[in-house]
């Protein structure tokens, strides 16, 4: 549904994260706040083995003098809830169905790719001039291996990173040939979760904070089809649950010294941590493995 704005969005946005709070505990509900303009809603009681965007929940997006909330079927309460608290605050007027409206387009896909688009040899060829470059003016390295980077990282951070048991044994396998950067990484993730929490959200999205934070090419999701068909390599087992490491910080393709991804469990709220499930090799995917 498209309801119409009466007042400013911020204030309508504080509104969302009171009722937010209100009902973390009496009716379940956990939020991630991604941007300035967009909230999402999941109940707590689904199985948490996906991230909050492969979950049943309701997204509410800010766009020009609108509120749009899109709802799954099985939450049509959470709608019903915070729509109703909104036009009690005199926040919003009667809401329509938003097929009358041109569809929203989430702001935080970056790549071409994550579209559904191939991405050009130039665009490929650009980003290993920026990489060059970067290892030509790089100083001398800090750390001698991936794992001491990591385990660096973690002492570093406090309980804002959590390194898992697969996460040590597949850095303590992987040659990527620059360590330093790992714990940059690893440490910029910590950062982003503690100011998640310090703020109630990045006020963006995951991947426009890690950009702005480090350059870092962040990506929130992992393909739906990827997951299904690989679920032992996507998930982890903490503190007794199957959590899902689809979202990841990428550098490099090919050889195993030039390729890096770390594998995270995004937090579900903020005050959460960042728990990382793999760091170094590329996980399988739908249409290669390697």
């Amino acid at each position: 549904m498209i309801y119409p704005l009466l007042k400013s969005s911020e204030k309508l946005l504080q509104k969302v994260q009171y009722w937010a709070r209100l009902h973390r505990n009496r009716l379940g509900i956990l939020a991630e706040y991604r941007s300035s303009s967009e909230v999402r809603l999941i109940p707590a009681s689904q199985p948490p083995l996906l991230d909050a965007d492969n979950l049943a929940g309701c997204t509410l997006s800010i766009r020009d003098n609108s509120l749009i909330i899109a709802c799954a079927q099985t939450c049509a309460q959470i709608e019903d809830g915070v729509a109703e608290f909104l036009r009690k605050a005199k926040l919003i007027g009667p809401g329509r169905p938003t097929e009358e409206v041109v569809l929203f387009h989430r702001k935080n896909i970056r790549h071409a790719h994550e579209m559904g688009r191939p991405v050009s040899e130039d665009a490929k060829a650009k980003r290993r001039d920026r990489r060059d470059e970067a290892v030509a003016d790089r100083p001398p390295a800090r750390f001698a291996s991936v794992l001491e980077a990591a385990l660096a990282a973690e002492e570093a951070t406090g309980s804002w990173l959590v390194l898992t048991d697969r996460a040590k044994k597949t850095a303590e396998e992987s040659n990527y040939v620059d360590p330093d950067y790992v714990y940059q990484a690893l440490v910029d993730l910590a950062h982003a979760a503690r100011h998640n929490s310090d703020h109630q959200g990045l006020r963006m999205s995951w991947a426009a904070f890690l950009g702005e934070r480090g350059s870092h090419d962040f990506v929130p999701n992992s393909s739906p089809d990827t997951i299904k068909r690989y679920p032992k390599e996507y998930h982890i087992r903490y503190q007794g649950e199957d959590r899902c490491i689809g979202a990841h910080i990428r550098q490099g393709n090919g050889s195993a010294d030039e390729c890096l991804r770390i594998y995270i469990v995004q937090p579900r709220k903020p005050g959460d941590p960042v728990i990382v499930g793999q760091i170094g090799a590329h996980l399988p995917i739908t249409d290669r493995s390697h």
